[in-house]
């Protein structure tokens, strides 16, 4: 009877196991904080009586000492693992702001913030053991942080003139997942895996818009995220009978599936077993999750001073508020912003997307 590596059988094998305590790593008197050094060069512009502005700031940050767990060895016993001052990293970026509000136009008025952001990070240094930490999200040197890695997926199996030609490759067939030979050695295995993908974005931006006529206010705001990868794990479950529950629901796309009738489909062939290993961390699961959003747009209006005397208050504002309003993307799953996981990863496990919301409301000062 097993029960973790902190329960032990006291009556045999029979009994009930107990509850117990298990080291679970080994202190490092040696360990200490990371340090970080920074450099910065930037420029702060104020044009037209400074209704427009513009910052720009561009840095270089070199990280060292971070603190990583270094492999030991299996026979070493329970609770060898340790913590050490091992990793280094350097990220390098900029960031540009700009800000405008506009002169009075006959009780028109409109202001706009606009931020853009860049950055790129690559592992220096992990240990003196390692290059590489990690399954199919890693931190790899000379890499960025929390790179995808595994197989090159190249399309399917469409002819047995294919699977023919194709390198020794365990579970080919029609309607099945290639992957590509990147050796070249003629045989499908862990050699021909590499980096497939970058949770970290190209670019990131912002922008507020806010526009106000006598007493209307129209405000708005948009986010988008360029140029990063999404492991979308749920196509395992919607599209590969094999995988999970076979009696919970798929996607309607298997509908679409390939078969002899419909050549020339790009999901695999429907199949109780996966003799292909079709689950495996590939390029098949990895899509680009670029993204804009309207996170929200506010329609507001102030009551006039005369209409405010009964009330015996300042002002009175009356507002209408939607948020999540849109998403443009080209990614296949439901929200393409995801909460960040191991590494900076971005991996879609099926979480619940951000709601469309609608609120009414008012504010009163007196």
């Amino acid at each position: 009877m097993y029960a973790g590596n902190a329960y032990y059988d006291l009556n045999g094998s029979n009994g009930t196991p107990i509850a117990g305590i298990a080291l679970a790593s080994t202190g490092n008197k040696d360990l200490r904080w990371e340090t970080t050094t920074q450099t910065n060069a930037g420029i702060d512009l104020g044009l037209f009586n400074n209704a427009l502005t513009i910052n720009f700031d561009w840095y270089l940050k070199d990280t060292k000492d971070m603190i990583t767990a270094p492999p030991v060895l299996s026979t070493a016993g329970e609770g060898a693992s340790y913590l050490a001052n091992t990793g280094d990293m350097r990220n390098m970026g900029f960031e540009l702001n700009v800000d405008y509000h506009s002169p009075d136009y006959h009780g028109f008025s409109w202001s706009g913030n606009f931020n853009l952001g860049h950055y790129e990070n690559k592992v220096v240094k992990l240990n003196d053991f390692v290059n590489t930490i990690g399954g199919d999200v890693r931190l790899m040197v000379g890499q960025p942080m929390g790179v995808y890695y595994g197989y090159v997926a190249d399309g399917l199996f469409r002819t047995m003139e294919d699977v023919a030609n194709h390198a020794e490759q365990t579970g080919k067939g029609l309607g099945r997942i290639r992957y590509r030979d990147i050796d070249g050695n003629g045989l499908i295995d862990e050699k021909d895996q590499c980096v497939i993908g970058n949770p970290n974005p190209n670019v990131s931006m912002g922008l507020n818009l806010d526009f106000k006529y006598k007493g209307v206010s129209l405000s708005m705001f948009f986010y988008s995220e360029l140029g990063f990868d999404i492991i979308n794990s749920t196509k395992r479950q919607l599209q590969f009978m094999s995988y999970g529950d076979r009696s919970s629901n798929r996607s309607v796309e298997i509908l679409n599936a390939w078969s002899a009738e419909n050549p020339d489909a790009t999901i695999p062939a429907i199949s109780a077993t996966d003799v292909n290993n079709e689950v495996r961390m590939s390029t098949y699961y990895v899509e680009n999750g670029s993204y804009l959003k309207m996170k929200y747009l506010k329609l507001g209006y102030d009551l006039p001073q005369r209409a405010l005397k009964p009330w015996h208050c300042q002002g009175l504002n009356i507002y209408a508020q939607l948020e999540n309003v849109f998403t443009i993307t080209g990614y296949s799953g439901l929200d393409p912003e995801l909460p960040l996981g191991g590494y900076g990863a971005r991996i879609d496990n099926g979480p619940y997307p951000r709601s469309r919301n609608f609120s009414l409301g008012l504010n009163m000062n007196f």
